[in-house]
């Protein structure tokens, strides 16, 4: 069985949209979503339309947690606004109730069996769902992910992708499928063929001229929104000429 790993997509649509095509084209059958589907961009809906023609299974991440306690409490969704952006509140207000349902309702964490493999789904690490392990951190930061029982153990959060070898388990993050942070304009993200147990990972290019001019738009005080989908990015400044 060939499976994708995604995490981060963070409600771009258009980088989704890519890496599916790019998935279909590889042969993969399932997906495994990491977490984040929501938060950063604005096209939530779209998003679970998209991974609604797959056979998939997902956790939460952090912005799905926040959705549910912006829901309740309105100072937090004000805090969350200032300090990410727009999107849950496009989220909330274009998702159906019973998607929001859905979102708040994954699990923070799964044991799954695909294909024969073991594999251990956390947003952030198995021992918290807000860590952030990135590739270059320590020793024993490391060791403490890898969980026995499992032949992987696939985490989020960074935004940066990683495969830690050496002792079982690997450890693996397929990185960010709408918001990378190490190179602008590529929707990173990972295949996994469980009959081989050959992992590649991957970066898929996409459009991202429209969404950074609706971040600009949308979410003025927070320009990073924009900046990251340029950092680095090939064809930013070909997007930008080809615009005017």
């Amino acid at each position: 069985m060939k499976i994708a790993v995604l995490a981060d997509i963070h409600g771009n649509a258009g980088a989704l949209r890519a890496t599916l095509l790019e998935a279909r084209k590889r042969g993969v059958a399932h997906l495994i979503v990491l977490g984040d589907l929501i938060g950063y961009y604005y096209d939530a809906r779209e998003v679970l339309d998209q991974l609604r023609e797959w056979s998939f299974v997902a956790i939460r991440g952090n912005h799905e947690r926040m959705l549910a306690e912006a829901l309740e409490d309105d100072g937090a969704m004000q805090t969350y606004r200032e300090r990410y952006g727009s999107a849950l509140d496009v989220a909330r207000t274009t998702l159906e109730p019973q998607d929001i349902d859905w979102l708040i309702g994954l699990p923070d964490r799964a044991s799954i069996q695909l294909g024969g493999m073991s594999l251990e789904l956390c947003h952030g690490s198995p021992r918290d769902p807000d860590e952030y392990v990135y590739p270059d951190s320590k020793a024993d930061t490391l060791e403490a992910c890898r969980i026995a029982a499992a032949d992987l153990v696939l985490m989020g959060h960074t935004h940066y992708p990683m495969l830690a070898a050496g002792e079982r388990p690997l450890l693996l993050n397929p990185g960010s499928v709408g918001q990378a942070r190490d190179r602008g304009g590529f929707a990173c993200w990972c295949r996994i063929d469980t009959d081989t147990r050959v992992v590649v990972m991957e970066r898929t290019p996409y459009i991202t001229r429209a969404l950074v001019d609706e971040a600009r738009r949308r979410d003025r005080h927070l320009p990073y929104l924009a900046d990251v989908l340029e950092r680095d990015n090939p064809t930013a400044a070909r997007q930008a000429e080809t615009a005017r």
